[in-house]
């Protein structure tokens, strides 16, 4: 085993330690009024100490959450635009290609019948022009039309993309949440447990610094042999890390050194 714990205490509340901000509504819990047996801290109450093994759970438990840039009405309106636009260009450009058409054809008709630019042609010209403008103009609006509809439905689909991301994330924090929850019910367990059978005085406390180094130059064996108290020396290693940072943090410790591999 490595060098004995016992230095100045400078005790820190572990509960402060884990603090993460989940967005999940944690119960109400009201388990009780604060336990005060030896080995543990008597200004925590149940509530507290759960509640702090909720947080160091959750920490492991956090999902990743799921990101969805939806773009924005102005993005989707010049996306569709871009392909949609150049079809009923294309189209406006035909139409008046026809409508130069008949006009040379008119004209050419006119001269061979000798009737060079009479008010007739001119009529049937006109005529002409304001069919195309009618039919651009009906272009026009068609265009319009399609594009409001691609943009509606495209920013609705982008809407639930959105939304079902968001759902998913909720989702994986609640799950998160009960997996952590469970697992903090079972370290309370253990919590109260050894709580009970902690004695009064007796061993040196320490700091929390000093009990995390000594932990993390164990071996799993050796920690096991702390954790569990299968020694004598291990049970008085045992007993002065529980002194030293009260058994909410002594189970803390335990998950961040663990005894199996």
């Amino acid at each position: 085993m490595a060098t004995r714990l016992g230095l100045l205490p400078t005790w820190q509340n572990p509960v402060d330690r884990f603090k993460p901000d989940y967005g999940v509504i944690k119960p109400d819990l009201q388990i009780g009024t604060p336990y005060t047996g030896g080995g543990s801290d008597p200004t925590l109450s149940d509530e507290d100490v759960l509640s702090g093994f909720v947080d160091q759970m959750y920490a492991r438990f956090t999902p990743q959450q799921v990101a969805y840039d939806a773009r924005s009405e102005d993005e989707i309106r010049a996306s569709v635009a871009a392909w949609l636009r150049p079809s009923y260009d294309q189209a406006i450009v035909n139409r008046q290609e026809l409508t130069r058409l008949n006009k040379a054809n008119l004209d050419a008709d006119a001269i061979a019948r000798g009737m060079g630019a009479s008010t007739y042609v001119s009529d049937v010209k006109n005529r002409q022009q304001n069919a195309e403008a009618g039919d651009i103009a009906s272009l026009e609006a068609d265009y319009g039309s399609v594009l409001s509809k691609y943009v509606l439905d495209s920013v609705d689909s982008e809407n639930n993309r959105m939304l079902e991301a968001e759902k998913f994330n909720a989702e994986a924090r609640q799950s998160a949440y009960d997996k952590a929850y469970t697992a903090a019910l079972s370290l309370f367990e253990q919590y109260k447990k050894t709580a009970k059978r902690s004695g009064g005085g007796g061993p040196v406390p320490t700091s929390l610094e000093n009990c995390e180094a000594f932990l993390s130059m164990l071996s799993v064996e050796e920690r096991k042999t702390v954790y569990e108290a299968s020694t004598a020396q291990g049970a008085r290693y045992r007993a002065e890390l529980i002194a030293s940072v009260g058994t909410a943090g002594y189970f803390q410790l335990m998950v961040k050194y663990p005894s199996k591999p």
